[in-house]
């Protein structure tokens, strides 16, 4: 159910990003050679972005207000400025929570680009399509499978530099 409900704003983004893109291509016609169209791959791209881009700094958010004031203050306290105290003190203590943001953003794009085939993104969302539109459960499975592949590989090894870091921390 909660891929449903995530499958449905993802196609209308897609969809509202084909009207706009177009017109910025008749417009701007020298971006035709970056590969800017209303339908194909940069929207797709930019559409996965987008739809990246909420979780993402809700994870940045989450992690930068666990660390504790106290903290913050003692590296002031010591002579640290808002930089080292940045990289040397809230980025280390925020990263398990970065990454456990990140780990979920990218699970969920891999999941998502499936869908940018509706708008000719290609890639195994091309074969998800074709096997629906055709009932042949074979061409779905040769599209699915690998998605779920990429996935897993892509939560595992985010679990294994979280264990690493964890590991590294003495936690």
């Amino acid at each position: 159910m909660l891929n449903i409900i995530q499958t449905i704003p993802s196609v209308a983004l897609f969809g509202v990003l084909i009207a706009p893109l177009a017109g910025l291509v008749q417009h701007f016609p020298w971006l035709a050679g970056f590969g800017v169209a209303g339908t194909g791959l940069t929207p797709a791209l930019i559409a996965l972005v987008l739809y990246a881009l909420l979780p993402l700094v809700r994870g940045v958010v989450a992690g930068m207000q666990q660390v504790s004031p106290q903290v913050l203050e003692s590296a002031a306290a010591m002579g640290m400025g808002r930089g080292q105290t940045f990289f040397r003190v809230q980025l280390p203590l925020a990263l398990p929570v970065l990454l456990r943001s990140l780990r979920v953003v990218v699970v969920q794009t891999v999941g998502m680009a499936v869908v940018a085939a509706l708008i000719g993104a290609g890639g195994f969302g091309a074969l998800v399509f074709q096997g629906l539109l055709s009932s042949a459960l074979d061409l779905v499975l040769l599209g699915v499978i690998p998605v779920i592949a990429l996935a897993v590989v892509a939560d595992a090894l985010f679990s294994l530099v979280i264990a690493l870091l964890k590991g590294d921390a003495g936690d």
